[in-house]
């Protein structure tokens, strides 16, 4: 995911609480039969990659159950005893139930700011895409202004509602938005959230992943391939040959799925542990080190207007995937 965050900085005093949840919010608990994919209806016939995205989805309902029953202070010491692998998909699921909290009870984002300013500093950038997710549940008008989002990460809140249309709906919805009209500017970041859900529904298969990315329009699939390189390096559950057939079959995409790699290599070193499969990842589809990568996305955000626009999101996407066409 993305570079240097514009969260609030880290502060010497001790952050606000935040508000309590209310009791009725337990009503809104994920099972774990969610992450499950035979119940998703994903397929089963990868047992590896299975095991390990289904542990990170059990890891964001961690998060998510975490931050229905405690203020958002309170999440931490709940979610500190997760492996370092699973604690950004964690936080993922707090960012939801924080947004879905303060969309419900009209809160006006006090929930997620008072994450961003706690525990969830150090994963900005999967608080935002958690939020996201909220806004597939209870869609709200204005919603990235009404939560108190970043203005650049933001954006991330899309890919987050593009994700969830993907991981919920399966491959039926995902065949379905192949087949709809070209969507409006802010959709683009959408389907690289629904790039980023094919490496769940296919269980990271790349002949299955290209093969749906093919299947639609030609103005959508840089976007999706883009999420598609995020998932991989973010998530893992490939092998190196997978990894090396994924980069052949992403052919004219490839920048793309380079761009989200980065975006990938940056969100784990933020969270302060880049593990092996990204160090990996980020090696065998981009041919550079996971450090490198990550530094491509600050050094892109530098170059930005800094107006927070949808226009300097994507130029921020484009810079990256230059860094990486001139690092070939």
């Amino acid at each position: 995911m993305p570079g240097k965050p514009s969260a609030p900085p880290r502060s010497r005093t001790r952050a606000r609480p935040g508000p309590a949840a209310p009791r009725w919010a337990r009503r809104l608990r994920l099972r774990e039969e969610t992450a499950d994919f035979a119940v998703r209806g994903f397929p089963c016939d990868r047992p590896e990659s299975r095991r390990v995205l289904e542990d990170h989805g059990r890891s964001f309902l961690t998060g998510f159950n975490a931050a229905l029953t405690a203020a958002p202070a309170a999440v931490q010491e709940r979610l500190t005893a997760l492996d370092p692998v699973e604690r950004g998909f964690a936080y993922e699921g707090a960012g939801m139930a924080c947004a879905l909290l303060d969309t419900v009870a009209l809160t006006r984002g006090r929930r997620v700011r008072a994450l961003l300013r706690g525990p969830g500093r150090d994963y900005v950038h999967l608080v935002h895409v958690g939020a996201g997710w909220a806004l597939a549940k209870a869609p709200l008008p204005g919603a990235r202004r009404l939560l108190g989002l970043d203005p650049l990460l933001g954006w991330l809140a899309l890919d987050g509602l593009g994700f969830s249309h993907g991981y919920f709906g399966g491959r039926t919805a995902v065949a379905r938005l192949a087949r709809k009209s070209p969507p409006r500017p802010g959709g683009t970041v959408r389907h690289q959230g629904l790039g980023r859900s094919l490496w769940f529904v296919e269980a990271a298969d790349p002949d299955r992943i290209a093969e749906t990315v093919a299947a639609f329009p030609e103005d959508r699939r840089s976007h999706l391939w883009s999420g598609v390189g995020l998932a991989a390096c973010y998530a893992g559950g490939a092998t190196d040959t997978e990894l090396d057939r994924l980069r052949e079959r992403s052919g004219p995409y490839w920048q793309h799925l380079a761009q989200g790699a980065a975006f990938a290599a940056e969100a784990r070193r933020r969270g302060g542990h880049i593990p092996e499969h990204t160090h990996r990842g980020v090696l065998r589809l981009v041919g550079v080190d996971a450090v490198t990568a990550a530094g491509w996305t600050l050094d892109a955000e530098r170059r930005l207007r800094g107006d927070g626009s949808l226009g300097d999101f994507l130029a921020w996407r484009a810079l990256i995937s230059g860094s990486a066409l001139a690092s070939r």
